[in-house]
């Protein structure tokens, strides 16, 4: 439990500074756009596991 939250938190903070880079970047040097879709990619494909740590499902407990 709360893995998926730190992978949220630093793809976050990943797709942050990617998007200081492309403001500084020079022409032609598309690396930083690239790295950030890679992120959107990665919360796309992991979208039931990537949540913010207050989105985090609540393990309820079973009745036997």
């Amino acid at each position: 439990p709360g893995a998926g939250a730190a992978a949220y938190e630093a793809l976050r903070q990943a797709m942050e500074h990617y998007e200081e880079a492309e403001k500084l970047r020079p022409a032609g040097n598309d690396d930083a756009i690239l790295r950030w879709n890679t992120c959107v990619r990665i919360f796309q494909r992991n979208a039931n596991d990537l949540r913010p740590l207050d989105e985090e499902p609540r393990l309820e407990p079973q009745l036997e």
